[in-house]
């Protein structure tokens, strides 16, 4: 009886202390307005560097969404392209479309809204980048069939569930898909 009660908490603990620890040390998000893009050869229409206002230079990853890669990268511009139903050449093309529409939407001051979450350990971050006329950089991306809806998710900072952004994105992409629009030829 002992052996089980034991081993019915320590089931328990596994499944809920990794829980309990994501919530603890989720940072509210900070807003940093007057957002600058500053081009380098790495930047691509979801990830890209970005001056602060105080003069720092940052490289922020959009959640939600995937653009696929402006330069070849083998598998993943592969796996890219079969979402897409394209050929990894037109996958690169692609991307380098998604870079340049990102490239134009954030040429003027934009928003960035981050947690400071680290992707994957690099010194990129995760954010919900609004552009200067409040426009949602990752719907935008979707909305012209240059984004996939794939990535990290989390809570917005207007207080919209993941999972209600991500039916609005699903909806988005649908209307891209029957218009033809971007990789949905």
């Amino acid at each position: 009886m002992r052996c089980r009660l034991s081993s019915a908490f320590l089931t328990l603990a596994v499944v809920l202390l990794p829980q309990i620890a994501s919530t603890r040390t989720a940072l509210p998000f900070e807003r940093l307005d007057a957002c600058t893009l500053e081009s380098d050869k790495w930047t691509d229409g979801d990830s890209f560097r970005v001056r602060l206002r105080d003069g720092r230079l940052e490289t922020f990853r959009l959640y939600f969404v995937d653009t696929t890669q402006s330069r070849s990268r083998g598998k993943r511009s592969d796996e890219q392209a079969a979402y897409f139903g394209i050929t990894h050449r037109q996958a690169v093309e692609l991307g380098q479309r998604a870079k340049a529409f990102t490239a134009h939407a954030l040429s003027h001051p934009f928003t960035v809204y981050t947690r400071w979450r680290p992707v994957f350990g690099s010194p990129r971050f995760y954010a919900v980048v609004l552009t200067a006329d409040g426009k949602d950089l990752a719907e935008l991306l979707v909305r012209e069939g240059l984004a996939r809806i794939y990535g990290t998710r989390t809570p917005l900072p207007d207080g919209r569930g993941s999972r209600r952004y991500l039916r609005h994105l699903h909806e988005l992409e649908a209307k891209a898909k029957t218009q033809r629009r971007g990789g949905w030829r």
